[in-house]
């Protein structure tokens, strides 16, 4: 069984799970892993793509998403920090392919 665990900003936990089940066959304990993720993966998509499209609204409005509303500097530079850690290029169309990495030639 696989399981995604999302904590919300206002302390919710959500749990997704779904079964994992081996294929028959070789590689089929591979297959059904793969398959079970894909799986996953879309159950996560279709819990966040409503909090998405919320935090987008708020942000063209220049309002502030919905959820925990306090003014604690500390908690949003925290979270500043984590969101620069790991941001992703939402700019970047998932169709298209990666930036291109140069080499860095060493002397």
């Amino acid at each position: 069984e696989l399981v995604a665990e999302l904590k919300g900003r206002d302390g919710q936990t959500h749990s997704v799970r779904v079964p994992c089940a081996a294929e028959e066959g070789e590689g089929g304990q591979l297959r059904g892993l793969r398959r079970s993720l894909a799986e996953l993966q879309q159950r996560v998509v279709e819990l966040l793509a409503p909090l998405v499209q919320e935090e987008r609204e708020a942000a063209a409005g220049g309002g502030r998403p919905r959820g925990n509303v306090e003014d604690d500097d500390e908690e949003e530079d925290e979270e500043d920090e984590s969101e620069d850690e790991n941001t992703i290029d939402t700019k970047a169309s998932a169709d298209d392919p990666p930036s291109k990495r140069t080499k860095v030639q060493h002397p």
